[in-house]
């Protein structure tokens, strides 16, 4: 049995259905998702799964040519998982429910549209700041050149903060008194899960998480919630530089796409000396 966290599956067909264009599809999807997310590669079948949450199997034997039991949510939060267009959703759906998608489902955001673009090109005149775009479940959707050389894991596949910070053991290397910003981002899944958005990737996250005893002793001795993080300050130790980075997030929500959140990692000036953040003129070379 698969041991990844995940919603029940619902078992794929016995054997493939030959005359099935679905696998065809789902490649195209995926690797057109990967595209959509500013990503060189296609969205990964893992991925994929966590974000439609179903286990890493039942997605790879949809790709294989297995035909799922018809299931009108599975199947709606893998179109929302692949960021399908309304026509792409109808197909999907057409293959594996035999009918239309219910009414009043819209498509995902198109994350290479002109509008999208416009923001990372604000993400690119912060350098040397870093600043990245991420969306409701904290996927990494945009950054520009400072982030991704400060960050690298932001270029991976299916990068994701909230992964990074409670499940990544790099984050505790990297952000000093680690275990206050863990128990933040515990506060920001809390409120987020309220919420119960379909297709959220949150829960297959916390469940891993929670799988560490420590990060499980945060969450349940405390019911703090929290929308952002705008106006904290970091204190970082990061490979790239010497000395510890003091950082301070900047968060905005783009008018026109309220699932997005643009971050813009800013330093203290050298005035704000009584909080003890000092960055040096090299940083910004």
């Amino acid at each position: 049995m698969d041991k990844e966290v995940t919603s029940q599956s619902h078992p794929a067909s016995e054997t493939p259905d030959p005359r099935s264009g679905l696998a065809r599809f789902l490649r195209a999807w995926r690797a057109a998702a990967g595209q959509k997310m500013g990503q060189a590669r296609p969205m990964s079948q893992a991925v994929v799964a966590a974000r439609c949450g179903m286990t890493d199997r039942w997605y790879r034997d949809l790709e294989k040519g297995y035909l799922p039991r018809p299931d009108r949510e599975v199947i709606g939060r893998l179109a929302d998982a692949l960021l399908l267009e309304p026509d792409q959703r109808l197909t999907l759906f057409l293959y594996t429910i035999g009918a239309n998608p219910p009414a009043g489902v819209t498509a995902a955001p198109e994350y290479n549209s002109p509008e999208h673009r416009a923001i990372q090109l604000v993400l690119d005149q912060q350098d040397p700041r870093p600043a990245y775009v991420s969306d409701s479940d904290w996927n990494i959707v945009a950054f520009n050149r400072a982030m991704g050389e400060w960050w690298p894991w932001v270029t991976e596949p299916g990068a994701n903060l909230m992964h990074w910070g409670l499940i990544n053991r790099e984050s505790r290397e990297q952000m000093v008194s680690w275990d206050s910003h863990a128990r933040v981002y515990l506060s920001m899944i809390r409120l987020e899960l309220a919420r119960n958005r379909a297709g959220s990737v949150l829960p297959a996250i916390l469940a891993k998480a929670l799988e560490d005893p420590l990060v499980r002793s945060y969450w349940d001795e405390d019911t703090t919630v929290l929308a952002n993080r705008d106006g904290h300050h970091f204190r970082l130790k990061l490979p790239r530089f010497e000395q510890e980075v003091d950082l301070i997030s900047q968060v905005f929500v783009p008018a026109r796409f309220d699932n997005l959140r643009l971050v813009l990692l800013t330093w203290p000036d050298e005035k704000e000396s009584s909080f003890g953040f000092l960055v040096p003129p090299s940083f910004l070379a």
